[in-house]
């Protein structure tokens, strides 16, 4: 991918992302998908509390972002895979704490290798159940 292309992906992202959701992003291509990572708003647990207090609620607060988020979150992936051919996998960082919303990552993880098999298959009409010449599209293969 040359620099024009990444910058255009970045600056779709940067126009597209609503206020408020992210206080900065990194947006990357990895391989056959677009990772949009955020960082939130640190709002802090209470003072004194323990490292694993302070994990606990980074990541309940990715948690709590990841539902409150998912609609517009599919609708801006569909239209991001629309324009540049490419999945989209969510993320968010908080407090240390990094955690990517759905499968993805390049298939480094035996996980993760499955549902990039998966999403390859589907892509190409191969997956188990369909007929020759069927397709599925591609925001079918999207976990959000």
């Amino acid at each position: 991918m040359d620099e024009k292309e990444l910058g255009s992906i970045k600056g779709w992202f940067a126009g597209r992302l609503p206020d408020g959701w992210f206080t900065g992003v990194e947006v990357t291509v990895e391989d056959d998908q677009i990772v949009v990572l955020g960082s939130l708003p640190d709002v802090g647990p209470a003072a004194g509390s323990t490292p694993e207090e302070k994990e606990g609620a980074a990541a309940g607060r990715i948690a709590r972002f990841r539902e409150e988020t998912r609609g517009p979150r599919i609708g801006i992936a569909q239209e991001a895979e629309e324009r540049f051919h490419k999945f989209v996998t969510w993320g968010a960082k908080l407090g240390g704490v990094t955690k990517r919303f759905n499968p993805g990552g390049g298939g480094r993880s035996e996980g993760n290798r499955r549902v990039m098999i998966g999403r390859w298959m589907r892509s190409r009409g191969r997956h188990s159940g369909q007929h020759a010449g069927t397709r599925t599209t591609s925001s079918e293969s999207q976990v959000f």
